[in-house]
Order: C-alpha cells, then structure tokens, then sequence
C-alpha cells in the first residue's frame, strides 16, 4: 500500500470523527431557536409621554408586535435624585416619596455592607395622602460616591412589564467599591424579582475590576443569564463569560448614534442576519421613529417587521436559553488532529520525494504532534486547527496543476477539465475545514468566548506559500529534496539577476493590494468599512442564494483559478502561476468560513457551495472569453 493512499485512509478516518463532531454541533443548534426581542424601557416611557397612551398600554401593543422582553435600567442614587424620587432635605438628608425609602436604604446597604450601619430610613406620618420617609446618611459618605451607588431596579417598572406579558431584562450598572459581597446581595436580589436574565450597562460588568469571577459565579449560582453585547467589548465582559460559559446568551444592539444613519430595511436585515449567522439569541431594539403623528403604531409596526423577519428564519420568539454544551469526548479532537496530520503529510508527499524512512519519521512525528496536542485543551486544538488552515489550501492549489506539461501543447476540452480540477480542490479546502469544525466545535467557541486563532495569519501565510512554490517552479514537479533546494535557490538566483519588467511589478502590485484587502476585511468585527454599493450587493445575494457566498471567491479567485488551472494543463505555466496564487484566495477564503465556529455549520456549509457554484459558473463563462480571443 504506497504511502498517499495511507495518509488519504488516515485522512477519511479524521473526517468521519469531524463529521460526528459537527452532527451533534448542528444538534446543539438546532436545540438552540428561542430568540427574544428586547426593548429599553426608558423609551417606552418616552412614547408614553409623547403620546399620552400609560406605560402598560404602549407595552401590551408592542407584544402584539412581536416583542418578548423589557429591559429596566436599575438605578442610581443620582439618577433616583434626578428623577425626584429622591429629594435633598438638608446635609445628607433625603425626603424618598411613597414606600421606596426603606427598599433604597435596603440596595445602598446591599451595595455598602461595610456602612449599612451608617443609613438609616426613617418613615414620616402622611400628608394630603402622600406617604414620605427621611432617608439619612452618615455625613462621613460623600456626596459625589453617595450618587453613583446602585439602589436596586425600579418595582412599578418591574410590575408593569409583568402586567404587559413582557419579561423583564435587568440592566445593572458598575460601581466603585463593589464587592464579592455586595455583588451576591445584589444577584439575589434580581432573582427574587422574578429576573432570568442580566445585560450590563456601560462599558463595565458588575464587578470591573477584581470581583468579576465573584459576579460570574454569583450568576450562575442565581442561575440568570449573561447577556453578552457581541462588538462593544465591554470591560471584563470576556473573563466574565470564560467564567460561566453555561450562562451566556449573545445580544445584538445597534446603538443609539448609529440608529439615526440607518433606514429600516437595513436594521431589520442587520438583526435578521445577527441571528441567522452569528447566533444571536437577543435583539436588543431601539426605536426607530422618534417623530412622528402616530408614534406607538409606527414603531410597533417596525417591531412587528423585525419579528416577522426573526421567525422566517425558522425561529420561535420566546425567552432565549444559553447554547448546551456540545457531549463530545476528546479522542475524537485528536482523531480530527491525526486527520490535519494526513494532509500535511499529502502536501510533503506531493512535493518532495522521500525515502521510505524519511516518509515513515515525518509521518509519525506530525501524527503524534497534531493527535497529542487537542489532548491538552483548547490551545492545543487552536494549533492544530491554525496547522489545518495553512496546510489544505496550498495542498488545494498544488493538487490542481499537478502533472501540467512544461511546455505549450494541444490538450482536449482543458477547460473542463479545469473545472474538475477546481472542484477537488474546493473539496480538500472543504474538508480542511472540516477538520478544523471537529477540533473547535464547543460551546467556548460557538458562543465567541474562544475563537479560532491565526485569522490573519491563516489569509497571508498560505497566499505567500503558494506564490514561493510557484515562483520558484517547486510545485509544477515532484522531486527529491535536494533537487528541490536546487531548483528553489536557482530560480531565485535566476530572478535576482534579471531585471523586473513593468508589468511583473504591477502584477505583484495587483497582487499585494488583493492580499492586503483579504487580510485586513478577514474576520467579523475587522475594522474594515464597506460601500454602501457593496452592501447593496451583498443584501441581493443574500436574497438570491440564501446565504451570500464571499464576494473574493467566487468573482476574484476561483474565475483566476479555473482559468489558471487551464493554461496549466495547457503547458502555459509562465501565465498559469500568477493566476493560480490569485486564485488561491478564493480557496484560503472558502477554508476559513469554518473557522467561524459561531456561524452555523449548515450555513457554512451552504456558502462554500454556493461560491464553488457562482465562481465555477464565472470562471467557465471567462474561459469562454480568453479562448475566443486566443481563436481570434
């Protein structure tokens, strides 16, 4: 049995464990379809205002809309003074209207245990049937500390949210001084109101910074949510999530300043895609009209668009649950790891060739090195995974002009051919992929609290790899190793000697600003705008094909690869190596959609299609174009 049909069983045996691994991922998610759609409290209130319709009217229209859940600000001594709740009545003397006295000196003892002793509440006989209480505190506290304390979540907010049939979402607020203490007191609290889920206010978690496990494990204790806010990287929000992971649910929200840049269609598409491709499991709504003869009806008409979006998606609006946790035993990470080992060991094959011991010592070393490290957690499994991304798509490309004549010649239908070609190679970048979805498929992962690791690295290092083989003639022949190292000084040599033409520097300049674009826009949250045209184009493929292939595969390099791959076959390797390594970006792109752990598999699985099918439909259609021309 000749060494590549080894490595090509080996290769199966880490596909067919990947394989299991994503079944009971794709199970996970599909056990995963509760979405709720939250609104701010605080701007219900406004529209009750504007419109003169009560809080608890406005809010049972919006559950007719569609919305599930209310999020309540809890408050702060200054902003209970500023709501005149609170009244100064002297030095650190408060006059507190109705019962809510002894409620706020309860919170500020929650949130200062080491004062409690220094609040007192004091309740006052009645006048005109108004109920007043003092609210006094130890002149020792300072006013300006005294304000940004927490004294607990409004109750009225919290009844009529109930009344309305809503859910309330509790949205609590950091503080200097909070301790592990006052933290539990304060966890405790939200629950005993009936409160499954918590979203953090500001750029802080409770507990930022040194008690964040504390407010962690004190959620999960209370057994609430953690309604993690995907791109504002709030302070503290990772290592609250890494510690209870069990407890997180991913939230969307487009903030106040961007709500006003933005038309409907394109928030009701946002938050649609929010939770169809990034597992988004809350949506945190804004209103959008702020002006308007009917406020309350147009948004909730709005509200209503966005829940009809929601589910024909194939989601229930209900109360969202964390993500379970995927029951897959490690060997199976490693089985996916000897999988990674078997490519690697199929791209020296394809290169050099070695002897029988050689093959044999290179083959056990990468299987040891790639089964062994997803035995020691998550960073061993991140390497392998990195190994996987750089190793499939230069085995991909090296694969498909392999045995391409070295000089001009008449080949039958090469551009069919072409195309079966590109297929494999979408197939071995796909199970790459693969590879990487059975060692990284858990919940650290799909939830965001882990990611995969390397992006850049994995969108540069194959390009430049490629390029290196190419330009160097390595790829086009298998040879010794020594024979190679000759080959790959020469030629360097060879290109040191001679002048660089015009058009050689323009093509590798073409290439780098592609190369440069790829890596700067890879990932979700790259820092990388895009055009309103392109956005617009994008929203049509999305609607055309379901799930919108990359724009960089399937018009820019798998047209440059089918056709690359054709001028190959054709013994045109001089013009077939510039497109090849061009087109390799198509297939670095294709891999790389399965790094995206908290995309759905399905999905992904369906976007590397439809970019293989568009791209493949293009590069025939350019085939046809370059081969008239060449007739002409």
């Amino acid at each position: 049995m000749s060494r590549k049909i080894i490595a090509i069983l080996l290769l199966i045996v880490g596909l067919g464990s990947s394989c299991f691994v994503a079944w009971q991922r794709l199970r996970a998610e599909s056990r995963n379809r509760a979405v709720e759609i939250v609104l701010d409290y605080s701007e219900i209130q406004d529209l009750a205002a504007a419109s003169g319709m009560s809080v608890k009217q406005i809010a049972r229209k919006f559950k007719e809309a569609g919305a599930t859940s209310v999020a309540i600000s809890e408050q702060t001594m200054g902003v209970a003074i500023d709501n005149r709740l609170i009244t100064p009545y002297g030095a650190q003397r408060y006059a507190v209207v109705g019962n809510n006295a002894e409620r706020i000196a309860a919170h500020l003892r929650m949130a200062l245990p080491k004062l409690s002793n220094r609040i007192i509440s004091t309740p006052l006989n009645a006048r005109d049937g108004v109920s007043f209480s003092y609210l006094t505190l130890d002149a020792s506290i300072p006013m300006e500390y005294i304000e940004q304390v927490p004294v607990g979540l409004p109750q009225d907010a919290i009844k009529t949210v109930c009344d309305a049939g809503l859910i309330p979402v509790a949205r609590l607020v950091n503080y200097s001084g909070a301790s592990p203490r006052s933290i539990n007191a304060i966890l405790n609290d939200v629950r005993a109101n009936g409160i499954q889920t918590v979203i953090f206010s500001g750029d802080q978690v409770l507990g930022f910074k040194g008690a964040v496990k504390n407010t962690a494990r004190s959620l999960h204790m209370n057994d609430l949510n953690f309604g993690r806010v995907e791109f504002s990287k709030q302070k503290g929000e990772l290592t609250f999530a890494d510690t209870a992971p069990g407890n997180v649910i991913t939230v969307h929200s487009i903030t106040q300043s961007e709500m006003p840049t933005l038309d409907m269609p394109s928030i009701i598409e946002r938050f649609q895609k929010a939770v169809r491709e990034r597992g988004v499991r809350m949506v945190y709504v804004r209103m959008y009209d702020t002006a308007s003869a009917d406020l309350v009806t147009m948004n909730a008409e709005y509200v209503n668009a966005i829940a009809r979006a929601i589910r024909r998606g194939g989601y229930a609006l209900k109360p969202a649950h964390p993500m379970d946790e995927l029951a897959v035993p490690r060997y199976f990470r490693m089985i996916a790891g000897v999988g990674v080992a078997a490519g690697a060991m199929l791209l020296i094959f394809t290169l050099v060739d070695l002897s029988a011991g050689a093959a044999a010592a290179w083959s056990i070393l990468l299987i040891a090195i790639c089964a062994g490290l997803p035995a020691i957690g998550a960073m061993g499994q991140k390497a392998v995974a990195l190994l996987s991304a750089l190793v499939f798509p230069v085995l991909a490309v090296v694969n498909a002009t392999k045995g391409a004549p070295d000089s001009p010649k008449t080949m039958p239908m090469p551009y069919m051919r072409a195309l079966g070609r590109f297929a494999v190679a979408v197939i071995t970048v796909a199970a790459g992929g693969m590879l990487i979805v059975g060692l990284l498929s858990a919940r650290d992962f799909m939830l965001r609290v882990d990611q995969f690791a390397g992006v850049k690295l994995a969108h540069l290092l194959p390009v430049l790899v490629v390029a290196i083989l190419y330009g160097c003639r390595v790829a086009w022949t298998k040879g010794t190793w020594q024979a190679q190292k000759e080959k790959f000084l020469g030629t360097l040599k060879e290109i040191a000697a001679n002048p660089m033409l015009i058009w050689q520097v323009a093509l590798m300049a073409v290439m780098l600003v592609l190369v440069g674009i790829m890596v700067t826009r890879s990932g979700n949250d790259s820092g990388v705008g895009v055009s309103s045209i392109e956005l617009k184009f994008r929203a049509i493929l999305d609607k055309v094909l379901y799930v919108r292939p990359r724009t960089k595969e399937f018009l820019i390099g798998y047209p440059a690869l089918i056709v690359g791959i054709a001028f190959a076959l054709k013994g045109r390797r001089s013009v077939a190596a510039p497109l090849v390594v061009i087109g390799s970006i198509g297939l670095i792109s294709a891999l790389n959609t399965f790094c995206h752990i908290h995309t759905p598999i399905a999905l992904s699985l369906i976007r590397v299609a439809n970019g293989a099918i568009v791209g493949g439909l293009i590069g025939l259609i350019v085939c046809r174009i370059v081969r008239g021309r060449a007739d002409a």
